[in-house]
């Protein structure tokens, strides 16, 4: 009587969950490279093979769930669209439904769950008062899988003692090649990245000029960060790449001409000095880091776009046409947000500027009310609104709770203060639309909560004269 071939070990040991997500995920890479990939430009090429890219993620993720948000953090910079939804939406929506069932309550701070929680129920109810309901439906779906995102990363990373530190070395070298690109862009080579959308400021893969500057002030506030935890631990090769990917990103920034990008890295900067106060010894290297590399930023940036830039600022005083439209579209959308408790649903500004919107300085309706705060209560109302401060508020204050620390307390505060670089370019703008930046944005959450973890651990382990723990403890 033949027997029944027996699976392999190493087969045999995966649980029957963990074989379904793993034939659904490739189910669902294969039907999404289906019915979004059409081979012949080489535009088409690029975005098949980052379908291909994803759907490889969607099964990574499914056995190493790590390596699988980690590489969706390393590719979410590249974002490509195509015929109605874009890569990360793709990885986003797939990495969430295959990950979901490994989220774990009891690792998720409270102020996490309910800041998550607010604005998710926001997004949803503002869908039954929407002009257009299906892409507030959209919006808050997207909200829900960034959510399940953090969630998830928050109970499988629990464990990796050195993931916040890769998260940022991740974070830095995509930057890095963002900037790369964005000078390609610049200098009328743009194959891969197609033409800027205003002819001679860089975009690189991003959808606008001030989304990419935003990304760069993002990733040089971490490598600030990151620069002054090397110093701390003594390693001066870390010290040097950082150095010289922050001299590179810094030139990029200049690049956009963005104000705004300018104003959240020196939000972040002078966030990361006040988190830092209380250890003397970081405060001194954060001043002296800052002058070091404007410095060295000012020296190598050409001369022709230092002076764009000096103009450009020296005006920003309200007297440009664009600055007019921004404020009269800010009006509008706290107008709006006044009048609406409940939002108008994710967007559905531009219906709201058609019908109720009269002034000279606004002839087309605009997607979102250029202001942070606002638009996410225009998206997802007063709750959701609500919620959202409440995530953006609490790594700040648990940084500043947390004192000293050691070299993770100073990644935390890197995060914190990257943070705040993007809220004070949010007084301006809006940069959620772009949903690379849902990514960032929970990334900047995980990643605090992570780095205070570790350090609390260690600080514990040192006071009990114990080795440092190479995993974290469930």
């Amino acid at each position: 009587m033949a027997t029944q071939p027996r699976l392999p070990k190493r087969i045999g040991r995966l649980d029957r969950a963990t074989v379904v997500t793993v034939l659904a995920s490739v189910l669902l890479a294969i039907l999404t490279g289906l019915a979004t990939a059409k081979l012949g430009s080489l535009q088409h090429q690029l975005k098949a093979v980052l379908i291909v890219a994803a759907g490889l993620t969607m099964v990574i993720a499914a056995l190493r769930p790590d390596i699988g948000l980690l590489i969706l953090l390393a590719l979410s910079p590249f974002e490509l669209a195509f015929y109605g939804t874009n890569s990360n939406q793709v990885m986003l929506v797939l990495l969430a439904l295959v990950l979901a069932w490994r989220i774990r309550t009891r690792a998720i701070p409270w102020w996490i769950s309910a800041g998550g929680l607010m604005v998710v129920i926001g997004g949803f109810v503002s869908v039954i008062g929407a002009h257009n309901r299906s892409l507030a439906l959209e919006g808050a779906v997207d909200w829900l899988c960034a959510f399940v995102i953090l969630f998830v990363a928050l109970t499988v990373l629990r464990e990796r003692e050195d993931a916040s530190r890769r998260m940022v070395d991740i974070f830095v070298g995509s930057a890095v090649i963002v900037v790369f690109f964005g000078f390609l862009q610049k200098a009328g080579i743009d194959a891969i990245v197609g033409e800027p959308f205003d002819t001679g400021v860089p975009n690189s893969f991003f959808s606008y000029y001030t989304v990419y500057a935003g990304y760069i002030a993002l990733a040089s506030t971490l490598a600030t960060a990151e620069i002054l935890v090397a110093l701390e631990e003594h390693r001066p090769l870390r010290v040097s790449a950082f150095g010289a990917a922050m001299v590179f990103m810094l030139v990029g920034l200049a690049a956009s001409t963005s104000r705004g990008g300018l104003v959240a890295l020196g939000a972040g900067w002078v966030m990361l000095a006040v988190l830092n106060m209380r250890r003397a010894s970081v405060f001194g290297r954060v001043i002296v880091v800052i002058a070091v590399f404007i410095v060295a930023a000012f020296a190598v940036t050409p001369h022709s776009e230092i002076l764009t830039l000096e103009h450009r600022v020296a005006q920003s005083n309200g007297s440009l046409g664009e600055d007019k439209t921004r404020f009269a579209i800010q009006k509008a959308g706290e107008e709006a947000l006044t009048n609406h408790p409940f939002g108008l649903g994710y967007g559905n500004f531009p219906y709201y500027v058609s019908s109720y919107v009269r002034t000279a300085y606004v002839h087309q309706p605009f997607f979102h009310a250029q202001e942070t705060s606002v638009q996410v209560g225009l998206d997802a109302g007063w709750l959701g609104l609500a919620g959202f401060w409440l995530l953006v508020a609490s790594p700040i204050l648990l940084v500043i709770k947390h004192g000293k620390g050691g070299s993770s307390a100073v990644r935390a505060s890197g995060f914190a203060a990257a943070l705040v670089g993007f809220m004070a370019q949010g007084l301006y703008d809006y940069l959620l639309w772009d949903l690379a930046f849902l990514v960032f944005f929970v990334a900047m959450l995980w990643g605090s909560v992570h780095a205070l973890r570790v350090d609390e651990l260690a600080s514990a382990s040192e006071e009990a004269d114990l080795p440092i723990p190479s995993s974290l403890p469930v």
